[in-house]
C-alpha cells in the first residue's frame, strides 16, 4: 500500500531515516525539528511495516523564462530487509502520477552517490543540474569575508539569480532564511565579500566545504580559509563540470541544463 504519512508513522519514519542516512553532525535532528513534513512524505507499507519512503518537496524551477512547479524527491530510501522488491519503483511511479495530476512540470532529485544516476535512469531521470568543484589550499591571508545575516538576503538573492543561469531552482525569502538559520546552527555559516555596501560574493560553509560559493575570487577563497582556520577547502559553484542532480520532465522544455543546490543535499 502506498499512502502519505500520518502522525502514527513518525517513529518508524525516523528509525528508517537513521538506518539509511546515519549522521553524527546534527543534521538529522535539525532537519526533523525544523523542516520535516509528514504531509510530503510518501510511504510504501506492507503487512503493517514501513518498507520504503520518499519526500515530495514542493519547489519551483525557472525554465524557459517562466517559473514552473516541480517536485524535489528527497530522502528516498528502502529498508534493507525490503530492498529489491520494487518498493522504490512503485513510490516513484506514484509520485509521477501525483505530479501529472497537479500539473507539475518535472520531478527532480540529487543522487547521494554517483552510481545512483544509473539507478534512476530507467524511471526517466537524466543528468541536468550541474556544478563546478575545486579544491582550494592555503597560500596566503587573502581577503577576509564578513558573516552574513538575514539583512543580506536581498543581495544574496540577486547574486544567485545572476550566477545560477537561466534555468535554476527558485528561492524565495523563506528559503534563504531557512538556509541561513541551518548553516548558522549546525554548520560554519554563510560568508560574504563587499565592495562598499554591495555584496559581490558569498559562500555557504560546512566544516570542510563551501557547498555554494558564487562570485568568489581566488583572493577571497584564501580569505575564507583564514576565516574558517583551515588549510584546504572543497568549493562548489555553478557551472557545467559535474552532474549534481537529475530531472524527469513531465512536459516539454528547451533548457539544456540547470542549477540546483542548497537542497538539504
Amino acid at each position: 500500500m502506498i499512502r502519505f504519512a500520518g502522525p502514527q508513522d513518525t517513529a518508524d519514519i525516523r528509525q528508517l531515516w537513521e538506518v539509511c542516512f546515519p549522521d553524527e553532525g546534527g543534521f538529522n535532528d535539525y532537519f526533523f525539528a525544523h523542516h520535516f513534513d509528514l504531509s510530503n512524505t510518501l510511504l510504501s507499507i506492507e503487512a503493517g511495516a514501513l518498507c520504503a519512503m520518499v519526500q515530495m518537496l514542493p519547489y519551483r524551477l525557472m525554465m524557459d523564462g517562466r517559473e514552473a512547479e516541480i517536485t524535489y524527491i528527497y530522502g528516498a530510501c528502502t529498508d534493507p530487509a525490503h530492498r529489491r522488491q520494487g518498493h522504490m519503483a512503485r513510490l516513484l511511479e506514484h509520485s509521477f502520477a501525483l505530479d501529472r495530476e497537479a500539473g507539475r512540470a518535472a520531478s527532480a532529485l540529487i543522487p547521494a552517490e554517483k552510481w545512483l544516476f544509473d539507478f534512476y535512469k530507467p524511471f526517466g531521470y537524466e543528468p541536468f543540474f550541474y556544478i563546478e568543484k575545486q579544491e582550494v589550499s592555503r597560500e596566503g591571508s587573502g581577503i577576509l569575508p564578513r558573516r552574513l545575516t538575514q539583512a543580506n538576503i536581498p543581495q544574496m538573492a540577486a547574486l544567485y539569480d545572476a550566477y545560477a543561469g537561466p534555468c535554476h531552482a527558485v528561492r524565495d525569502a523563506a528559503d534563504w532564511q531557512a538556509q541561513l538559520a541551518m548553516f548558522d546552527a549546525i554548520a560554519k555559516g554563510a560568508y560574504g565579500w563587499f565592495d562598499g555596501d554591495q555584496l559581490t560574493a558569498y559562500a555557504f560553509c560546512w566544516e570542510d566545504n563551501a557547498q555554494e560559493a558564487l562570485g568568489m575570487t581566488a583572493a577571497q577563497a584564501q580569505g575564507l580559509l583564514s576565516a574558517l582556520e583551515r588549510d584546504r577547502l572543497d568549493v562548489v559553484t555553478a557551472g557545467q563540470g559535474t552532474a549534481l542532480g537529475c530531472i524527469k520532465w513531465h512536459e516539454g522544455h528547451t533548457a539544456p541544463l540547470g542549477y540546483m543546490n542548497l537542497m538539504f543535499n
